[in-house]
């Protein structure tokens, strides 16, 4: 595999070198946006930061194989923009500023998606070696909302603001209200309970969403993964681009209804695996070393990988 990596910090720039390198990704360098259409043609991905966007959108108009990953330091509004009018960008990583890489740990993790995308990384992945966890199946309304409690629980354990814990319990919320209400679907491929999601439900074993949070000290990771496989890749990136443009969170589903605003607003880093019809995973990720004012104003980062 081959990537046009557009950096202008030449320090950056060789640090980018070394990642795509250890990832299996033979890795072109530029530093002027001029010089990537001259390597374009022989190239499977273009890599550069938001700002450069346009230029990444033409390329991939006049090479439409070509997929591209994007970072920046800026808020997702601008990124999102491009990955709504464009299905080969499904990527964005969140960068501290201009003169620092994305994150090494996502950067690698999305890097050797990108060589092999039918591999989804396990839980462990998202974190350091003997981080500490657990998992479990939801299956009824009562069950969701002691399975929040458990999380902030959890968290609280790790003596970290009280705010964090409920901003995660507000997030395991709503993933678990997508999962349980939202993503079953008859054989016909109707939604079953979607229409009435405050009723009381009570699922088959075989419909249950399954439940695994983590953390390493440095990182809270929540997974969740229902049996079903509805989430569309405009759920994510156009709910949430007029979710961020409205200032209010979007509620519309097909499938799997998601409040985005809540997992941009609860989240460093989001990340959405869907098998169709079989699967959707979604994992958000939380870095405990950020106060909450720099967790606030940092770039986020989003991905969508669909098998």
């Amino acid at each position: 595999m081959r990537a046009v990596v557009l950096e202008r910090n030449k320090m950056v720039s060789r640090r980018l070198q070394r990642y795509f390198l250890a990832a299996g990704i033979d890795p072109i360098l530029v530093e002027d946006p001029k010089e990537v259409a001259a390597n374009a043609a022989g190239v499977d991905l273009i890599a550069a930061d938001t700002f450069d966007g346009d230029m990444v959108a033409a390329t991939i108009r006049q090479h439409p194989r070509l997929r591209a990953l994007l970072w920046t330091a800026e808020p997702l509004k601008r990124s999102l923009r491009y990955m709504v009018e464009n299905s080969s960008m499904s990527n964005v990583l969140g960068r501290k500023d201009f003169e620092s890489t994305p994150r090494p740990w996502e950067l690698m993790l999305i890097l050797k998606r990108l060589v092999d995308g039918t591999q989804v990384p396990p839980i462990g992945a998202y974190l350091d070696w003997g981080f500490q966890g657990y998992q479990e199946k939801v299956g009824t309304t009562a069950g969701r909302d002691a399975s929040v409690a458990h999380i902030q629980a959890f968290i609280n354990r790790l003596q970290v603001p009280k705010r964090i814990a409920e901003m995660f319990g507000e997030l395991a919320h709503e993933m678990l209200m997508n999962a349980m209400y939202d993503a079953p679907a008859d054989a016909q491929g109707n939604p079953k309970y979607a229409l009435d999601r405050k009723a009381d439900i009570s699922l088959p074993d075989a419909e249950q969403p399954t439940l695994r949070m983590a953390t390493d000290g440095s990182k809270l990771v929540l997974q969740l993964s229902d049996p079903f496989g509805r989430l569309q890749r405009k759920h994510v990136f156009d709910g949430l681009a007029r979710g961020l443009a409205q200032g209010e969170m979007d509620t519309s589903h097909g499938g799997a209804g998601l409040g985005m605003m809540v997992c941009h607003n609860s989240t460093a880093a989001m990340f959405f695996d869907v098998a169709v019809g079989h699967h959707t995973e979604v994992t958000a990720v939380f870095e405990l070393d950020l106060n909450l004012r720099e967790f606030r104003t940092q770039a986020k980062s989003l991905h969508f990988f669909q098998a």
